[in-house]
């Protein structure tokens, strides 16, 4: 084991191998780790094989003897670091992997879960979280760090969080695990860290969903709430419906009813109480079949 005093200075650990098993008790300046930024090396920009050093926080690509973490475990003098698709943490240079109960509130930052039965109790249960930082919060109503102009999306986000059937749909990723879309998954990761009761901040950032974004709406420029929220749900909508039609968890929560109304002009020689609404019929048409695309296009003509 190699003995440091930068070492000693940012963790302690201590390590005993009991039938090949290696069992650690590590302290870590949990402060410094922030998962909401993109998961890409901050070597090579690659978001392949990407692990976060635990003692710092930063990204690097791989493990092996030319990866960018294994040089940094050298330089640096920093040994722990936890795959950020796999959850598995090892210790570098050594290359073995640890297996500890006490990195178990980092696994649950990196990736919060939830299950049926919490659902169950999350509006029942309004607790305040403390962060590690000190801060008080309350899940499901987490501050969304604004971005460059970003708020119109942070509250058409926060809005959202309070539809009880959609936020839990994406709070139990298994809902979605077939889906394929990038968008979606990006989505669902911050509806849980925004809901998640053992934050180590006070705050999220929504960064990585709005990287996602970035196709149809820019960081920067303004842009209305009414105009993303009707894209959003549109694009959620049509990745995740299945070769059913109407299908989603959109068109469950938002999918309305639409009254048609029908205006006749009077004839000449109408007799005068024949017709006292002066010609105006209404149909109502419950579970119209109406694409989501195009009724998107015409309220945004409506309110331009």
């Amino acid at each position: 084991m190699v003995h440091s005093q930068k070492r000693k200075k940012k963790y302690s650990m201590e390590t005993r191998v009991t039938d090949s098993t290696a069992v650690t008790t590590t302290v870590f300046e949990k402060t410094v780790l922030d998962f909401d930024f993109r998961k890409l090396c901050s070597v090579s920009l690659s978001d392949f094989n990407v692990y976060a050093c635990l003692v710092c926080g930063k990204y690097y690509q791989g493990r092996g003897q030319k990866s960018h973490a294994y040089t940094h475990s050298l330089e640096a003098g920093h040994h722990i670091y936890i795959n950020l698709q796999t959850e598995k943490v090892y210790c570098l240079p050594d290359g073995y992997e640890i297996n500890d109960p006490s990195l178990d509130d980092i696994m649950h930052v990196l990736n919060p879960r939830f299950t049926k039965e919490q659902l169950k109790q999350i509006d029942k249960n309004k607790l305040w979280s403390r962060a590690l930082d000190g801060s008080d919060y309350l899940p499901g109503m987490v501050g969304l760090n604004n971005i460059m102009g970003t708020d119109f999306v942070n509250v058409t986000i926060q809005s959202l969080m309070r539809v009880a059937p959609f936020r839990n749909f994406f709070l139990i990723c298994e809902n979605y695990r077939h889906c394929k879309s990038p968008f979606v998954h990006r989505f669902g990761e911050l509806t849980q860290k925004i809901w998640h009761a053992r934050n180590f901040k006070g705050q999220v950032s929504p960064h990585e969903f709005l990287q996602a974004v970035m196709g149809r709406f820019q960081i920067g420029p303004q842009s209305k709430p009414f105009e993303f929220m009707s894209w959003l749900l549109n694009t959620l909508h049509k990745d995740l419906r299945t070769s059913k039609k109407n299908t989603s968890i959109i068109y469950d929560c938002f999918q309305g009813e639409l009254e048609v109304v029908k205006e006749i002009p009077n004839k000449t020689g109408m007799k005068e109480n024949e017709d006292d609404q002066n010609g105006v019929q209404k149909i109502t048409e419950a579970e119209m079949e109406v694409d989501m695309i195009i009724l998107q296009e015409k309220l945004v003509e409506c309110h331009s």
